[in-house]
């Protein structure tokens, strides 16, 4: 069973069936966004925000608004930083370590990212933290210098290039986990699952905590019809990232791969809620649920919001039609 990216309905003897997924996208394009705070939890206007990539270097720069916000764009995956530095004299300074990853998973080319900040008061003599970092390690630096060879190739579409510097990253240094992740997560998007899970199974023992390596292993393992496996590791996802709208959806597709198209149900409407037209797919699904229920006003209300949403879709043409078949049935 494969079910990827490119959604596809079928109209057959008058009911709706989803075809599975398929991949259409190509690298990711991030937008990182977000409001920062100051000591008192109002949002504060004129700090400085530089991002910059894993080396140090400046990639990019805003400076926050009345409200505090502030905006990155054109960011493609990778490990960045980000330093806060408010204006106002005794206000800390922050610098911020996080990581966009490519899942393979993703029905957009395009992907928000969210990242606020709660400034406090500077202690007297105490130099700056280095905050949220989920994960880090000693890194050779030839094993380092393979993996942001790898990064760069993602960015170029060059997947394959990339999965040979990954490679290459974890013969130097089989513990390094921000590689052995990214290698599993490319072993998902190019649909060779079964060599995914070796990668992504020691990434997990490295860093349990990892929410996207559970999230590609669990999409491998739903691929490689080992759906009560899947859930489980997708359940774990969303325990620790409940915010990853992709977990959700593939989970509703493993649910209703075991029948359980109630818990789908609940699973495609929380992709919709947390990942709105990323996850546009979940109308889909809903309406192959709804189809099969015959609440066909329902169905049509999901495939007409998909439409609404997604007007220039591969698939708009036969999704109208399947709109006029289940007016018909009304």
């Amino acid at each position: 069973m494969r079910q990827t990216f490119k959604q596809i309905f079928l109209v057959t003897a008058g009911s709706l069936l989803l075809a599975g997924l398929v991949e259409v996208r190509g690298q990711t394009i991030y937008e990182i966004e977000g409001t920062v705070y100051g000591p008192d939890s109002k949002a504060i206007a004129n700090v400085v925000m530089t991002l910059q990539n894993h080396a140090g270097a400046q990639i990019d720069q805003d400076i926050t608004k009345s409200d505090g916000r502030y905006r990155f764009s054109g960011v493609v995956a990778g490990v960045y930083y980000i330093s806060v530095k408010a204006a106002t004299p005794g206000i800390q300074a922050q610098l911020q370590r996080i990581e966009l990853i490519n899942s393979g998973v993703s029905v957009s080319n395009y992907s928000k990212e969210r990242f606020d900040f709660s400034l406090k008061k500077t202690p007297g003599g105490e130099t700056p933290p280095v905050v949220g970092t989920v994960f880090a390690q000693a890194v050779p630096a030839a094993a380092e210098k393979e993996f942001n060879n790898a990064v760069n190739s993602i960015s170029k579409g060059e997947k394959d290039q990339a999965i040979k510097k990954l490679k290459a990253a974890v013969e130097i240094f089989p513990q390094y986990f921000l590689a052995l992740q990214q290698l599993g997560l490319l072993y998902v998007e190019t649909e060779k699952d079964q060599q995914a899970i070796e990668p992504l199974q020691k990434a997990i023992a490295i860093n349990p905590k990892s929410a996207q390596s559970h999230l590609g292993l669990g999409m491998a393992y739903v691929n490689l019809d080992r759906v009560s496996d899947g859930v489980e590791e997708l359940k774990t996802t969303l325990g620790l990232n409940a915010r990853l709208f992709n977990a959700h959806l593939y989970l509703g597709i493993a649910l209703s791969t075991m029948g359980k198209s109630d818990e789908a149900e609940k699973s495609f409407k929380e992709a919709y809620a947390v990942g709105g037209s990323q996850a546009r797919a979940a109308h889909l699904y809903l309406a192959s649920i709804y189809d099969k229920r015959k609440e066909y006003q329902k169905a049509i209300d999901e495939l007409e919001s998909y439409l609404r949403e997604n007007p220039k879709a591969p698939n708009a043409e036969k999704i109208r039609e399947a709109v006029g078949k289940l007016k018909g049935k009304l």
